[in-house]
């Protein structure tokens, strides 16, 4: 789904759902998920052009698609996809794979991006990636990779200065560079910071992004006769940001300080609109308390945080004792609390608790006021709610009438903003 705006020229806005919610081991899995759910939506929504995907690879699919005994399902995949008028122009390259299963938690991040394991599935991402999505040769569009910073905090050694992870991130962005055709459409590799990521927020992420920066250039020019000029706009060209509104809300960022921060290196690569929960004044709601803790469960990371306390820093997971002996009285006297676990997107409360759909809503806007920013001619939009399968009272029949919903109301937002379907 394309969006233009009478006031910015040709930019333009690209909607997608990301595909782990309803995440594929196998060719035959991916492309079932798709008919079952992402056609339906579509259908749904009465969309009768292309439709975005968010598409989700798991490693043993992309490394078999990317490899010569690949090639044949790549082009019956990509042929498939152009005949259900699907356009999967943003990839989500983070979780290796078995995303759905009990128990993955922190182990999400391996292999970490010090591992070639982790490259190599970039890469294979990187190369299937143009033969699928419906921009070959279209040199004003942008393909988005997302993937995370590195590690997760407990995956490294205190006091790592992460450089093994920064090279790793630096040879991707170099070989984007390097296989680049100039009149083909470019490939954006789109960082993101998540809470207990080695760079586990917006300001730690614009730091990070500026020591891949660094290596990746002197790698062009040094190893590859590039000059400091060239290298530099090559960076910039295929590397960005990931701005994810659930992560920025749990982290108490403003919207304002979020998108200045995702725009000050390299593109901004694409946006993954999602949704926290929230509980304001927990000291005061003890049954809210326990509706947030009875939310615990063996699959996906939840981080809390709390405003107002003097060890901001020092997040913990909902599996641990939130509220032990030590650590209680100063939980409870949070003025808000954030939860890192992703709830619809149209909803403004979720089992009893309250969300940061506003943040997202304020994100997107923020976004929206200077295309020029974006340093791309798209702005890529994903609804990320992965955790459908996992959300109280959540029914397999019920999950394309709630991407449904979810779809409307960034769609009425868009509108209200003057971003129009093309």
């Amino acid at each position: 789904m394309r969006f233009t705006h009478p006031s910015h020229g040709d930019s333009v806005v690209r909607l997608a759902y990301c595909t782990n919610l309803h995440a594929g081991e196998s060719l035959d899995e991916i492309r079932s998920g798709l008919e079952r759910f992402t056609l339906a939506v579509k259908q749904a929504l009465a969309v009768s052009g292309d439709f975005g995907v968010g598409l989700y690879l798991p490693a043993r699919v992309a490394l078999h698609l990317a490899s010569d005994a690949g090639r044949t399902d790549l082009d019956s995949f990509a042929h498939w996809l152009e005949q259900n008028g699907l356009d999967p122009f943003t990839f989500n390259a983070f979780p290796y794979g078995d995303f759905q299963r009990d128990g993955l938690k922190e182990a999400v991040y391996l292999p970490t991006w010090d591992r070639g394991e982790r490259a190599a599935y970039t890469s294979a991402v990187a190369r299937v990636a143009p033969r699928l999505a419906r921009s070959r040769g279209d040199a004003k569009r942008h393909i988005s990779i997302s993937t995370h910073p590195g590690a997760h905090v407990s995956q490294v050694a205190e006091g790592s200065d992460h450089t093994a992870h920064i090279l790793g991130l630096a040879q991707a962005v170099v070989d984007l560079a390097l296989h680049a055709q100039a009149d083909a459409t470019r490939t954006v590799l789109s960082v993101e910071a998540e809470p207990w990521a080695i760079a586990g927020n917006s300001a730690a992420m614009a730091l990070h992004l500026q020591r891949v920066t660094s290596r990746a250039s002197t790698i062009l020019v040094e190893q590859h006769g590039y000059a400091n000029s060239q290298a530099e706009q090559a960076v910039a060209r295929h590397l960005g940001t990931c701005l994810d509104a659930c992560h920025s809300a749990v982290e108490f960022e403003s919207a304002e300080d979020a998108v200045r921060l995702a725009r000050s290196v390299g593109s901004m690569g694409k946006l993954q609109y999602s949704n926290a929960l929230s509980l304001v004044r927990p000291g005061e709601h003890p049954e809210a308390v326990q509706a947030l803790l009875s939310l615990d469960e063996p699959r996906f990371l939840h981080q809390v945080n709390g405003s107002g306390r003097s060890s901001a820093g020092d997040l913990v997971d909902l599996q641990e004792a939130l509220l032990d002996e030590s650590a209680g009285e100063e939980w409870r006297a949070c003025e808000e609390w954030r939860c890192h676990f992703h709830v619809p997107v149209n909803l403004p409360e979720f089992a009893g608790l309250g969300t940061t759909r506003d943040h997202a809503d304020a994100i997107l806007s923020e976004l929206l006021k200077d295309p020029a920013a974006w340093r791309t001619n798209e702005l890529h939009v994903e609804i990320e709610t992965y955790t459908w399968n996992i959300l109280p009272g959540s029914q397999p029949g019920g999950l394309v009438s709630g991407l449904v919903a979810e779809y409307e109301h960034v769609l009425a937002l868009l509108s209200r903003l003057g971003w129009l379907p093309a």
